[in-house]
Formats: C-alpha cells, structure tokens, sequence
C-alpha cells in the first residue's frame, strides 16, 4: 500500500471496523495516485473477488464487506478532492462497470 493511503487511512476517525490490512496490501496501488483512485481500485477488486464465487460462500461475505469499506471511504475521499461530484461520479462508474 502506498504511503500517501496509509497515512490518509490512518487519519480517519472512528477508524474502520473492518480490517483494511488484508485488501490494502493485497494489491500494489501506483503511489502518486489519490486516495480516492486507490480505495476505488482496492474496492473494485474486493467486489470482483465476491462477484466470482456467488451464492453463500462465507469469504465471498467478508470480500463485500471489504469492498463496502473500501468504496465508502473513498465516497469520503471523494468528498475532498477539488471537484467532490466528478470524483464520486467517476467512483460510481468505476464501481458499476462489469
């Protein structure tokens, strides 16, 4: 995981109640990209990981719990770029494409 979103991660308060550890250092982010970039990239392959193994599949479960932490933080994230609606527009579309 790249400096800039560990630090921006641990600035956050209440802090995540999901461990973040097991998707942030499972996939290597370009480190000069913005927060929200990384969390929508990390968050997209979370759900691309749950999407593969449909049905009631226990590590599918924690995999969308992962992408929903993920993506709602990079909402936040979103939220102090300069143009907070292109962001989570483009945050919406990068999530919803398949």
């Amino acid at each position: 995981m790249s400096g800039r979103l560990q630090d921006w991660l641990a600035e956050r308060r209440p802090s995540s109640s999901v461990p973040l550890a097991r998707w942030t250092s499972r996939a290597p982010v370009d480190a000069d990209m913005p927060p929200v970039g990384s969390l929508t990239t990390l968050g997209r392959q979370a759900l691309e990981t749950a999407l593969a193994r449909p049905g009631r599949v226990r590590e599918s479960a924690f995999e969308l719990l992962g992408a929903d932490a993920l993506i709602t933080y990079a909402c936040e994230a979103a939220l102090e770029a300069d143009d907070p609606d292109a962001s989570l527009t483009w945050i919406l579309r990068s999530t919803s494409a398949r």
